[in-house]
């Protein structure tokens, strides 16, 4: 059964096209997850596939994040999470790995709405808070950033977000979870990252 502490929440179709491109090779999952997401739109074939201008429930999102992880592991919501930059929405203002990184907390309140309102407007800079944060925390004379997450989706799923993220402006980054800070997957409330090139 589906978490239901976040049902006034929605994810856009073009995030949740992520988990079908980095799933696509397992025909019998790809069609799990249509169902688990409650995906109604047929292409031409009659085949379910994600509307990326629809708006699809949190709940069923966050549940199909769980599939993956029975099914095909942590690597499995890792690859999910690296492909999220290559599909989703994110600010047109990222030059390099600072700003890249500082726009995940904005791509991700974007990319969902609460009770119908989108959680960001670009034209005010508003944001709606309730559903987590990426905050990002460049280390000064350093080339580290530190990203501290609270938000509802798994652990390896915002390492692999991330660390795809960070690669798009510095190949060589790498990322580490800083563990003395805490883990969401073992009861604490953020998990701690720490991305270094």
């Amino acid at each position: 059964m589906a978490d239901t502490s976040f049902r006034e929440y929605t994810v856009s179709g073009s995030s949740a096209t992520a988990i079908l491109e980095a799933v696509k090779s397992f025909s019998v999952l790809v069609n799990e997850l249509m169902k688990v997401m409650n995906v109604q739109t047929r292409d031409a074939n009659g085949a379910l596939t994600l509307d990326p201008t629809a708006w699809y429930p949190v709940d069923n999102y966050l549940y199909t994040y769980k599939k993956i992880d029975m099914l095909l592991g942590a690597r499995g919501l890792e690859k999910v999470g690296s492909f999220i930059p290559q599909n989703a929405v994110f600010p047109s203002n990222i030059q390099d790995i600072y700003s890249a990184l500082a726009s995940i907390d904005i791509a991700f309140h974007m990319n969902h709405r609460k009770n119908g309102q989108p959680m960001f407007n670009l034209v005010t800079g508003e944001m709606l808070e309730g559903i987590g944060h990426y905050r990002s925390e460049p280390v000064d004379g350093k080339n580290e950033i530190r990203m501290v997450c609270d938000n509802p989706y798994p652990c390896r799923f915002d390492q692999g977000l991330i660390k795809g993220m960070a690669q798009r402006f510095q190949p060589q980054a790498t990322l580490t979870h800083d563990m003395h800070q805490g883990c969401r997957l073992k009861g604490g409330k953020s998990c701690t990252y720490v991305v270094t090139w």
